[in-house]
C-alpha cells in the first residue's frame, strides 16, 4: 500500500508548483496567523496532495494544513501523521473508485489549536456523477498533545477505555436523536450496533470548548454524515490526569 501512495506523491517540486497554482486559483488555504497552543506560537501552512488516477478518469485534490514553528520534535511527529492522513485519505477512494465512470474527490484538512491540543478535521467529497447516491461526503480526524507530539486516542485519554467507550456509547443513544429529531431511514432502534461501545463506531473526534466532538460518517447513521458533542462533564471522571487540561 505504501509503494502504492507514493506513487501518487508529488515530487517537492511539483507539490511546490501545484501549491502555487492552487493558491492563485483559490483552491487552498493561504497560511494562518501565528496559533497557541501550550504557550507556543506555531504557523499555519499549506500543502497539498494532488495527481489523477493512472486510466485518466478521476481525479483528486486535498488541500490540508501543517504546523511551522515550536519544537522541532513536536512539529515533525505531527507533521508526519497529517502527511499520512492526507494520502491516505487520497488512498481510501482512489484505490476504490470508479474504473469506468470520471469521478473526482477533493477534501480540505483544517487545524483546530486548544490549549494542550493540535488537532485536524479533514472533510471532502467523492464524486462519480454516472453513478446512484453521489456524492459522498468524507471526513476523518486527528488529535495530537502539543506538549509531547503524541496522539491522543481513547486508549490513552481514559484511564480505562472501555469505559469511556461504554459512556461514549450511552451518551451518543441520548444525544444523536435528540440532535436530528427526523430519524434516518428505518428508524433510531436500526442504528444501534453503529452506537456500540466500540472503537470503530467513534474513530472520529475532536476537543472542542464545549467537549468531545463526535463525527459521524456517511452511512454510519444513514446517508448523511452526523455530528453531535458530548459535553465534558459528561465524561471528565474518566479522562487520565495527565490530559485534564484538555476540558480547559
Amino acid at each position: 500500500m505504501a509503494q502504492s501512495v507514493n506513487m501518487f506523491r508529488l515530487t517537492g517540486v511539483a507539490a511546490l508548483v501545484v501549491a502555487m497554482v492552487a493558491l492563485v486559483l483559490g483552491t487552498a488555504h493561504p497560511a494562518r496567523a501565528d496559533t497557541v497552543s501550550n504557550g507556543v506560537a506555531y504557523a499555519v501552512v499549506p500543502d497539498v496532495r494532488s495527481g489523477m488516477s493512472p486510466n485518466g478518469i478521476g481525479t483528486w485534490t486535498v488541500n490540508y494544513e501543517k504546523v511551522a514553528g515550536g519544537d522541532p520534535a513536536v512539529t515533525d511527529a505531527i507533521n508526519r501523521i497529517l502527511d499520512d492522513e492526507a494520502d491516505g485519505h487520497v488512498w481510501l477512494y482512489a484505490a476504490s473508485a470508479s474504473k469506468t465512470s470520471p469521478w473526482t474527490f477533493h477534501a480540505q484538512g483544517r487545524l483546530l489549536f486548544r490549549p494542550i491540543t493540535i488537532s485536524a478535521l479533514f472533510t471532502g467529497q467523492y464524486d462519480a456523477t454516472d453513478l446512484p447516491n453521489m456524492p459522498v461526503d468524507t471526513v476523518a480526524t486527528r488529535v495530537f498533545d502539543s506538549r509531547s507530539g503524541i496522539q491522543i486516542v481513547w486508549a490513552n485519554l481514559f484511564g480505562d477505555e472501555r469505559a469511556g467507550l461504554a459512556r461514549l456509547s450511552e451518551l451518543t443513544k441520548q444525544i444523536l436523536p435528540a440532535s436530528y429529531p427526523e430519524p434516518p431511514l428505518g428508524g433510531w432502534a436500526e442504528y444501534g450496533p453503529s452506537m456500540a461501545p466500540l472503537k470503530r463506531n467513534f474513530r472520529f473526534w475532536l476537543p472542542t470548548d464545549a467537549g468531545i466532538e463526535m463525527h459521524f460518517p456517511a452511512g454510519q447513521f444513514g446517508r448523511s454524515p452526523r455530528m453531535i458533542t458530548v459535553p465534558w462533564s459528561a465524561v471528565e471522571d474518566l479522562i487520565r490526569p495527565e490530559f485534564a487540561a484538555i476540558t480547559s
